[in-house]
């Protein structure tokens, strides 16, 4: 079976001991029924991960020794930063969960002309679950690193941005296939993948984009949706320039 996987916020170097507290201890003791004796693993999100073993499950707290701490040896040889047109919110959510589990470093929801609004009394709630779905895949998929879930930013602003070493984003107008790129070029140390909202960019979009120094890339001939055409996109990426 399978070890169960929890967040913890550190781990110490040359920890032999954690103590798990709040939402994570009551995961462990109430949904996953771990037990003492049971073994699980533990992770930061900054690389480090352990095998410990369950030594109490008390009322407010669970008790654990660490028996094994894994190199740190997670960091990917190309960090994934995926921008996505902010969307329906379960299609974002599903997004999201994908980003991590294919090793994106970076999640950032952009606000663009075609895109759903973002409203400002709701983002911190928003955020605070965004980063809480992060954290449940990174956890379910096993990962040493989590995902950072940055608040929603306007498209001008991100172009704007000191960028990634190379610069992507998803166009329905033409582009270098993306397939050309990731099987042909050298694994950058950082790639940002631009994705549109519903409906794609504006042709204005489009070519600040491009003036900001973006390359134009493609999936093919068929249009695809957003939250699938993001999906497709991080996945070559990240097969052909971290696996």
């Amino acid at each position: 079976m399978t070890a169960n996987q929890f967040f913890v916020p550190a781990i110490a170097d040359g920890a032999t001991g954690i103590v798990l507290e709040g939402v994570e201890h009551r995961h462990l003791a109430r949904s996953a029924r771990v037990r003492a004796g049971d073994e699980i693993w533990l992770f930061d999100g900054s690389g480090r991960r352990v095998l410990a073993r369950v030594e109490k499950v008390l009322k407010d707290r669970t008790e654990v020794a660490v028996l094994k701490m894994e190199e740190e040896g997670g960091t990917p040889r190309t960090r994934i930063v995926l921008a996505q047109g902010l969307m329906e919110a379960k299609k974002l959510e599903t997004v999201l969960e994908k980003a991590v589990e294919l090793g994106c470093s970076d999640f950032i929801p952009i606000a663009s002309a075609r895109s759903l609004k973002a409203t400002e009394e709701r983002t911190d709630r928003k955020l605070e679950r965004w980063r809480r779905i992060a954290r449940e895949a990174a956890k379910q998929c096993k990962s040493s690193l989590l995902t950072e879930v940055h608040p929603p930013r306007p498209l001008a602003g991100l172009l704007r941005a000191p960028g990634a070493e190379r610069r992507l984003f998803l166009s329905e107008h033409g582009g270098r296939p993306l397939k050309d790129i990731v099987t042909s070029a050298a694994a950058p140390a950082s790639v940002l993948l631009l994705v549109g909202p519903k409906g794609g960019w504006t042709e204005g979009e489009e070519a600040a984009a491009r003036e900001a120094g973006f390359e134009a890339v493609s999936l093919g001939r068929r249009i695809l949706r957003a939250e699938t055409a993001a999906v497709a996109g991080a996945a070559m990426i990240s097969h052909f320039w971290n696996e």
